[in-house]
């Protein structure tokens, strides 16, 4: 009987020791928004639920899209007017319905049951319904950076690292922004200001509405890095316009984002929505230009900011970086981080974004 009891004790001895000795289930990172949110190590179910590049920065880090369930309705809409969808069409099996205009709908979310919830660190509204559900939510921000877009980019990716795991890959990606920064920076540092042609990049132009960004926005850091001024860096935020300021600021050069319908076409006669462009110089000397659309809208942070950065330096200061092969660099990148072969009809398609891309 004594050593049936003490071979129990011994069974028992090693079975607490093995729960003590277990590898965890869970790990901590402290996320943009300064909480430090506990997440599980196996994450098999994610949802993006605001930050509309994020879907396309994660499946860059992860290569795939099968775990993500869920992902606004904006990002789907880019999703499926660019090659996102095409490089990993698992993206068009994500549900979007769990948010409308901003507005999460906690029971359409957790019907998603995701591990974990990625969203905008700035949306306080969004945060409080994730902490009702339970569900891990770990806040991405856009101004970690001071609005530096390849650095925001880069942050994303690095959180995305702490929460899924480290990989090379992931260091690699951060490298391959920061060394095509560095070459901007160094090659535009020398302009003289009279030098630098005045710029503006048009957010909103639909239903009569015009809008700008004005300074410590992502607009302003493309803008500056690449070699030009912010025709409208008087000025704080985004910025709603009509057309006298316009002819105030008389830019040189017009860049359209895809959050509107507008194609540079629009511009070739100079009426614009009844609105008289003719005498603004951007118009007269044909410089209106659309922003491409790769695996996402290139304005804000996405996962071809440095492709994006290679654009405007080339729209910017042409003469300047007329040895970058826009078309190379862009094939390259596919290739090498996507796993995409392009076509001169994919360049094209990219160039030359769908209205529909607004989502609107």
């Amino acid at each position: 009987m004594k050593k049936m009891i003490i071979k129990v004790c011994a069974v028992l001895c090693l079975f607490a020791a093995s729960r003590a000795f277990a590898a965890p289930k869970t790990h901590t990172v402290v996320d943009h928004a300064g909480n430090t949110v506990e997440v599980p190590n196996k994450i098999n179910r994610i949802v993006i639920a605001s930050l509309y590049p994020l879907p396309s920065v994660y499946c860059l880090y992860a290569d795939s899209a099968k775990k993500l369930v869920g992902i606004p309705s904006s990002s789907m809409a880019a999703a499926k007017a660019s090659f996102l969808v095409k490089a990993y069409p698992e993206i068009a099996n994500a549900k979007t319905g769990f948010e409308k205009g901003g507005v999460i709908n906690a029971e359409e979310l957790m019907a998603l049951k995701p591990d974990v919830i990625f969203y905008n660190a700035g949306a306080k509204a969004s945060k409080a319904v994730f902490d009702k559900t339970g569900i891990p939510a770990v806040g991405f921000s856009t101004s970690i950076a001071k609005f530096n877009t390849i650095e925001t980019y880069a942050a994303w990716i690095d959180l995305l690292a702490k929460v899924l795991g480290e990989t090379d890959r992931s260091k690699k990606l951060i490298e391959y922004g920061r060394k095509i920064e560095r070459d901007v920076k160094a090659r535009v540092a020398s302009i003289p200001e009279e030098k630098k042609p005045s710029a503006m990049i048009i957010y909103a132009y639909d239903n009569g509405k015009i809008t700008t960004y004005g300074k410590k926005m992502f607009p302003e850091y493309w803008i500056t890095t690449t070699g030009g001024i912010n025709a409208a860096k008087s000025e704080g935020g985004v910025v709603e316009l009509n057309m006298e300021q316009i002819y105030a600021w008389n830019p040189d050069i017009v860049i359209l984002t895809n959050f509107n319908t507008k194609l540079p076409e629009d511009f070739d006669d100079g009426i614009v929505d009844g609105n008289d462009w003719s005498s603004v110089s951007a118009v007269q000397k044909k410089q209106v230009y659309k922003f491409p659309l790769g695996m996402y809208r290139w304005c804000p942070p996405s996962s071809d900011s440095p492709l994006s950065l290679v654009f405007l330096a080339k729209t910017i200061q042409p003469k300047l970086f007329e040895d970058y092969d826009l078309d190379k660099i862009i094939v390259d990148y596919y290739k090498e981080f996507y796993g995409i072969t392009l076509t001169s009809g994919d360049l094209h398609t990219i160039y030359h974004p769908s209205r529909s891309a607004a989502g609107l």
